[in-house]
């Protein structure tokens, strides 16, 4: 019988992903199932021979839970993993050629056979998941007080970061009519509203958590395809997709749109089909990567051979002294060692002073576009002054609503939102200091 492959995704029909759980649990025929996060958790598929991950991970928790797909009832865990990388040659650029993604992908098998794993944001206001438990609480007592609400969630419970003002205008957002998740009885008793209603009698209302919004990828009106807003979208940010180089030109949030323009910058890499956060040791575990003099023993002979060219790279470059390199004119590669998170706060810092920034695992690519030798008095005014107010910086972006229940929440909530589980303004001046003691 031939392998059939099917694909599970969140935009298909509820009908099809229905169909392909079941054929997957079916033990007599052979299939493939091609998917996205959608298949990572919670769904009975049954007995998985194998697991194939396509690109570098983006956490170790996430790839944990990919392994544990297969493996049951006493049989190995298997789990292969694919990374595309092109040829060098004079058109590629130093990012392209330390080959990120294989060493991401190193990286994070390694810490997986340490046994280590992602912590929560302790300091994340998780609001979408507020919702979420407000719209619970009220369906399983059929109505409560909003002070006896804020007791149960955010004095005794989890959202402990979240204050009566704050939580007082999450209530009124979701309670305003347009939104209709609550309404307010003549006694002050909260009560599922007109929309709340129907959001909780649905089966989707159990899981917390869904896959991140899709965007449109559009260049001169024509549509490429979709991408997750895991992380935000910045015009004159550099995406990969489908194997090519692209400038963001504009964001339209309502129509979860983006608008690009060909980057003829470097040779463009490969497009991995995903996007999410990479914590600060997978960053560090990938230097140590590049630093290192042996070579893993699951690497196959080709893999092998591109980690030496991307730690060969990382000598020439000088990058185990150095954390500034000059690369063309106005033009330099800073080496921050630290997560998407950090990262992309320094950048973001960055392009509010002018600069064109991309931003790399651990590694930002800065041009000036208005006038020469700026680079070090900007990071040197960023390293004695404090952080940037993050909300001012997370007010720059666009592709706010990456979590379940986003939607409902106003952009000033989505920003402050996103300002405590995607920025780290405090650690602007250290990284900022650091750089400029190695430049």
């Amino acid at each position: 019988v031939p392998n059939e492959f099917l694909p599970h995704h969140a935009n298909l029909a509820g009908d099809h992903r229905s169909f392909v759980e079941r054929r997957l649990k079916d033990k007599t025929l052979p299939m493939t199932a091609i998917c996205t996060t959608t298949l990572e958790l919670g769904i009975d598929i049954g007995e998985i021979e194998c697991v194939a991950q396509v690109g570098p991970p983006f956490s170790v928790a996430s790839l944990r839970q990919r392994l544990g797909r297969s493996g049951r009832r006493g049989q190995p865990a298997v789990l292969r993993m694919y990374q595309t990388e092109r040829d060098i040659d004079a058109a590629s650029d130093a990012i392209d050629a330390l080959r990120l993604g294989l060493v991401r992908s190193v990286a994070t098998v390694e810490l997986l056979l340490e046994g280590w794993n992602e912590s929560p944001q302790p300091d994340a206001l998780h609001l979408s998941t507020l919702v979420h438990q407000v719209l619970a609480v009220i369906a399983e007592r059929g109505g409560i007080r909003a002070q006896s609400l804020f007791h149960i969630l955010c004095e005794r419970g989890p959202f402990r970061r979240v204050d009566k003002a704050l939580f007082a205008r999450l209530l009124r957002q979701i309670g305003d009519p347009g939104v209709a998740l609550i309404e307010q009885s003549p006694d002050g008793t909260l009560l599922l509203g007109r929309i709340g209603e129907h959001v909780v009698e649905h089966y989707s209302f159990y899981a917390v958590f869904h896959t991140p919004e899709e965007y449109r990828v559009v260049f001169r009106g024509r549509p490429l395809g979709t991408i997750p807003a895991a992380m935000p979208l910045v015009p004159d940010m550099t995406i990969i997709f489908s194997g090519r180089r692209w400038r963001i030109v504009a964001v339209h949030d309502r129509d979860n749109v983006v608008e690009v323009a060909k980057d003829a910058t470097g040779r463009p890499p490969p497009f991995g089909g995903d996007v999410g956060i990479v914590d600060d040791p997978i960053i560090a575990r990938m230097r140590s990567v590049l630093e290192a003099e042996s070579v893993p023993r699951y690497l196959d002979q080709e893999a092998a051979e591109l980690l030496r060219e991307g730690c060969h790279t990382y000598r020439r470059l000088d990058l185990e002294r150095r954390r500034i390199v000059e690369i063309g004119d106005n033009h330099h590669l800073l080496a921050t060692w630290k997560g998407t998170i950090r990262t992309t706060t320094l950048a973001l810092a960055l392009r509010s002073h002018g600069f064109a920034v991309d931003v790399h695992d651990g590694f930002l690519d800065v041009k000036d576009q208005q006038e020469r030798d700026r680079l070090k008095g900007v990071l040197t005014t960023l390293s004695v002054e404090p952080g940037p107010a993050g909300t001012d910086l997370a007010s720059s972006m666009s592709a706010l609503e990456s979590e379940k229940f986003h939607r409902y929440l106003s952009r000033d909530l989505l920003i402050l939102d996103a300002f405590t589980s995607k920025m780290a303004p405090e650690s602007v001046p250290e990284m900022a200091q650091r750089l400029l003691t190695e430049w």
